[in-house]
């Protein structure tokens, strides 16, 4: 062993120190601490001071002997006996206080590398998650029609947005009900709808709300994370664009009531199945319907509310089929864990079949199971929808006998004179044409074409001309650079010609009906199958923009 002592070291330091390292043979020091000097005085002094190096120990990278500073650093190495001191040259298994030193520096570089290149990663990351979510400014209107039941859930996410005064949904993880039958399908129709361009993310979204490319490019967004929004085709005002969303969404519901009735029973049949779990393991301390019969279950609940039962009833039914399944549990001995709740899915259906020739009683759904959020608004469309179903079958029925009545002169209609600009109509012939005013109401008036236009421009802008796909007969005048604003907002016209499938809109003051012929696109008057085709078609309109009004 070697005393190293540091530059400038005093004659008494020097002193103080080799009498600290001085040792008869390894494992025997000469001198106690004490008897050299007081404690700390002495070990911080021989730290200052100086190091041993011990000549036959050396580093396994550079080769230099290893050195310690104070004698607890010796015994520490395990070397400190006279039977373990080598006595010619091996290599530590561990480093030297220089290279230890060196590695640590090396570490901490490499960890300040590695938190630099994180940094940076995530400063790319954000500006093109930034960058991706602005690009949804730029997409298009959708192109398509979601799927009634994606169609539902939109329309109620825009009814919570219309409700709570918010431009946003979501995250979908943070609430405590579904859209649909389950939290997994509820993501899967926010990608569908996204994919449709239905709806687009918006913030407040960290990048953990992404998924990225190796490259740190955006692969797409956690659909459960993030709110969403309307997508920016519809308009900057919020306002505007949940009205004409919803208008949009609910006129395709309600042309497929069949559909949303299935959509009702499928959502029931799932909330009876989530009422029988909750039953078993609330009041009787059972698991849930096991995995292997939760799709019969589902069937045959499904089955029976096709068959005319309702959600109360169904309720009753699981509550009596649980009651009895857990009392023949008690009483067999030997069952398995799970028996007694699949026993519950046969006893429901046996229930079920007893009851097509006897009443059956209903219970109340309990306060810890919610139907998911759509119902209500399937419900209340069925509800709008069977309100006007007589009229809107007259108003159909009728439709097809103008369409079939003018279809003889279709191939005659030439429209030459209307795109020359010869719709001047010359005023000097009165027309009886129908006209909605903002306020909802249908009036038929008989007066110049010119007189008819001057309504329609009453609230400002210019006036377009519509032409209608069937009827070809009746066109429509609107009004265009119109300056959006609620009170002139009409939505019972829009929605007329909604049914007439005309779907571009919304459309501001009034907006005006009238009859063309074969051969001539100058107004003419209505005749009395086109007025009456108006006027059902304006009362099935009206009855929905109210249904709608009274529901938000």
């Amino acid at each position: 062993m070697e005393v190293l002592l540091e530059p400038g070291v005093s004659a008494e330091d020097k002193e103080l120190c080799l009498a600290y390292w001085a040792f008869t043979e390894p494992g025997s020091w000469l001198h106690k601490v004490a008897e050299i000097g007081p404690s700390n005085h002495v070990l911080r002094t021989v730290k200052e001071s100086s190091r041993a190096a011990l000549l036959t120990y050396l580093c396994r990278d550079c080769g230099v002997p290893a050195t310690v500073t104070t004698r607890s650093e010796m015994a520490a190495l395990g070397l400190w006996r006279p039977d373990r001191f080598p006595h010619s040259e091996v290599t530590s298994s561990s480093l030297c206080t220089e290279c230890r030193e060196a590695a640590t520096a090396r570490q901490l570089e490499e960890k300040q590398r590695a938190e630099e290149e994180r940094h940076n990663a995530e400063r790319e990351q954000v500006e093109n998650a930034s960058t991706w979510l602005a690009d949804h400014r730029s997409h298009p209107f959708p192109e398509e029609f979601p799927s009634v039941p994606d169609a539902l859930s939109l329309l109620t996410m825009i009814d919570i947005m219309v409700r709570t005064e918010r431009d946003s949904f979501g995250p979908i993880n943070t609430t405590k009900y579904t859209l649909g039958i389950s939290r997994s399908t509820d993501i899967e129709t926010l990608r569908n709808l996204h994919r449709q361009r239905w709806l687009a993310p918006t913030l407040p979204a960290t990048i953990g709300d992404f998924a990225f490319n190796d490259d740190n490019t955006v692969r797409g967004v956690y659909a459960d994370q993030v709110p969403w929004r309307l997508p920016h085709a519809f308009g900057d005002d919020a306002s505007h664009a949940l009205q004409e969303a919803s208008e949009s969404i609910q006129h395709l519901l309600l042309k497929r009531p069949s559909r949303l009735r299935d959509t009702v029973m499928e959502l029931e049949a799932i909330t009876a199945l989530a009422y029988l779990d909750g039953l078993l393991d609330r009041s009787y301390g059972e698991p849930p319907v096991p995995e292997h019969r939760r799709q019969e279950a589902y069937d045959t609940f499904h089955e029976a509310l096709v068959n005319g039962f309702n959600l109360r009833q169904l309720i009753a039914v699981a509550w009596m089929a649980a009651s009895s399944s857990v009392a023949w549990g008690q009483r067999t001995a030997g069952l398995k864990p799970g028996s007694v709740s699949a026993a519950c899915v046969t006893s429901i259906g046996r229930r079920i079949e007893a009851a097509h020739d006897r009443p059956v009683p209903e219970y109340d759904l309990p306060n810890w199971v919610s139907l998911p959020a759509s119902h209500a608004t399937a419900q209340r469309l069925l509800k709008q929808h069977d309100a006007v179903a007589e009229t809107l079958g007259q108003f159909r029925a009728l439709r097809q006998r103008i369409i079939t009545r003018d279809l003889e002169n279709l191939e005659n209609l030439e429209f030459a004179p209307y795109l020359a600009g010869q719709d001047t109509g010359s005023g000097e012939t009165e027309v009886t044409f129908a006209v909605i005013t903002p306020d909802g109401q249908l009036d038929f008036q008989s007066e110049f074409p010119g007189d008819m236009r001057e309504k329609v421009c009453s609230a400002g802008g210019a006036v377009d001309r519509i032409i209608l796909r069937e009827p070809h007969t009746i066109h429509a005048y609107v009004g265009e650079l119109i300056t959006p604003a609620p009170e002139i907002g009409n939505p019972v016209a829009n929605e007329t010609l909604r049914l007439l499938d005309y779907h571009d809109g919304p459309f501001y003051g009034p907006v005006a009906f009238f009859s063309v012929s074969a051969g001539s696109n100058v107004p003419q008057s209505l005749d009395t199958q086109q007025q009456e085709l108006l006027s059902l078609a304006h009362r099935v309109a009206a009855t929905r923009v109210q249904s709608s009004a009274s529901h938000t």
